[in-house]
């Protein structure tokens, strides 16, 4: 049982950081003033 507690954890940790990184990424590729958009006018 303790092996799958360590995977949940971890299946948890790993989903909480790909959603902050995609976050992250829309939050430059958007909102950010020195993202993606200035970077082509």
């Amino acid at each position: 049982m303790d092996k799958k507690a360590d995977s949940e954890l971890l299946g948890k940790t790993v989903f909480y950081l790909a959603v902050i990184a995609m976050l992250v990424f829309f939050w430059w590729l958007l909102i950010y003033d020195h993202g993606i958009v200035s970077m082509h006018k």
